[in-house]
């Protein structure tokens, strides 16, 4: 609009310049008196944006409402605001562009919008962009406003899976735990030892620490549970595939529903992730799942180091012979890694004292109908045949569902 005016404020004083007409040059005070006006006129100021989310926290399939109130002091023109989404975080309901007239009273709206993440992940929602213009758009003003929003999209828990009730003796068994290590603390003192990473701030005897110059903690016996112990592996053979279906983010999924599971029953459930170094000792309660799921998740992007399965199964050798778990490894086994997992199965049976034959979930990538996956196919059953007297093992194939895999599991354990 501000170019119209001023191509017709030059064309009449042209005009009457050229005839002398005074009748022309009348004519060009009219769009100048409006765009003096318009350069008097502030684009709406002094503006507020307030946002809030209604959960920070959701599982992949939810929804999070998200909810907006601006307000708007000063300036007369139009008001658009605009709230930028990332990628993989999908608008479901309303609008998250608006646009309001700002009159001569001040301007309040609230108005709301909902979002759903489609991987899992963290993300943040940015500041709100805010762009006014006076009424004739000769003056505008652009803004960042409000504060950012994180949102963290968890892998979906399968809390009720149909088990499939064997009529015959469970195959897998969780071994009791020793009884000095299993169960929640009694009030029974044991000794005196010192400090163990992942030990409680609780337990530090503060006095013996002191007087010793190195941290000691107060060690109680414990009630007797069964513990089990996830190894999954997070190194880049595991991440190939689709986004969202490579057997990482599958395996994520997988280890958080049969840990609730576990936990539900009271079980110790730690967590290794091969290629990070990363260990959760095993404990009990909500708060251990919500760590094993962050754990995972903040490991998803990271390129891991070339520590082999059997490399692992030695800096867990300690833990393992301690606790005597039901261990789960979850791998993409193929020729390049056999060799480590067949030791790697063999030194858990030999601390297990064999009393319980450790699981393999096998989860592959590409599935048997594609060229690809037919030649991997072939050669994940020669080397699955070779391991089948090492482990309990388990296949999932892309397009199977995790309740199903699930539930086959879940009904061999006992």
């Amino acid at each position: 609009m501000k170019k119209s005016l001023m191509g017709y404020v030059l064309w009449a004083l042209l005009l009457g310049a050229l005839f002398l007409s005074p009748g022309m040059l009348g004519l060009a005070i009219v769009p100048l008196s409006v765009l003096a006006v318009g350069a008097l006129v502030d684009p709406p100021k002094g503006i507020t944006v307030r946002r809030g989310a209604s959960r920070r926290e959701v599982r992949l399939g939810e929804e999070v409402e998200v909810r907006v109130k601006v307000r708007v002091e000063r300036g007369v023109g139009t008001v658009l605001i605009r709230d930028p989404l990332p990628r993989s975080v999908a608008l479901v309901e309303g609008s998250n562009v608006r646009a309001f007239f700002k009159g001569l009273k001040p301007l309040e709206v609230e108005y709301s919008y909902r979002v759903r993440p489609e991987l899992r992940g963290v993300y943040t929602l940015p500041r709100s962009e805010v762009t006014t213009r006076n009424p004739l758009g000769t003056r505008h003003t652009w803004g960042l406003h409000g504060e950012e929003i994180r949102i963290r999209a968890v892998p979906e828990v399968l809390k009720v899976v149909p088990v499939r009730e064997a009529k015959r003796k469970a195959r897998i068994s969780v071994p009791e735990t020793s009884y000095a290590v299993r169960g929640a603390l009694s009030t029974d003192f044991k000794e005196i030892r010192n400090y163990q990473t992942g030990d409680p701030m609780k337990l530090i005897n503060w006095k013996a620490t002191a007087r010793m110059g190195e941290v000691l903690v107060n060690e109680f016996e414990r009630e007797g549970k069964k513990t089990v112990v996830f190894i999954v592996d997070a190194r880049e053979n595991m991440k190939g595939g689709k986004a969202g279906e490579s057997p990482y983010e599958r395996a994520i999924s997988l280890v958080a529903s049969m840990s609730h599971r576990f936990l539900r029953k009271d079980y110790h459930v730690g967590l290794y992730l091969i290629g990070t170094g990363k260990f959760l000792p095993p404990a009990t309660g909500p708060r251990q799942l919500h760590e094993m799921v962050r754990t995972m998740m903040e490991f998803e992007r990271v390129k891991a180091s070339g520590e082999s399965f059997a490399e692992a199964v030695e800096r867990l050798k300690g833990v393992l012979a301690k606790y005597t778990p039901l261990v789960i490894y979850v791998s993409n086994v193929l020729e390049g890694t056999k060799g480590e997992t067949r030791r790697g199965l063999a030194t858990i049976r030999a601390l297990g004292r064999e009393r319980a034959r450790p699981i393999l979930i096998d989860v592959s990538v590409h599935g048997a109908d594609s060229p690809e996956g037919t030649l991997v196919e072939l050669e994940k059953r020669a080397i699955l045949k070779e391991l089948m007297g090492t482990a309990y093992i388990v296949r999932w194939m892309p397009g199977e569902e995790a309740g199903k895999v699930l539930g086959r599991l879940l009904g061999e354990i006992g």
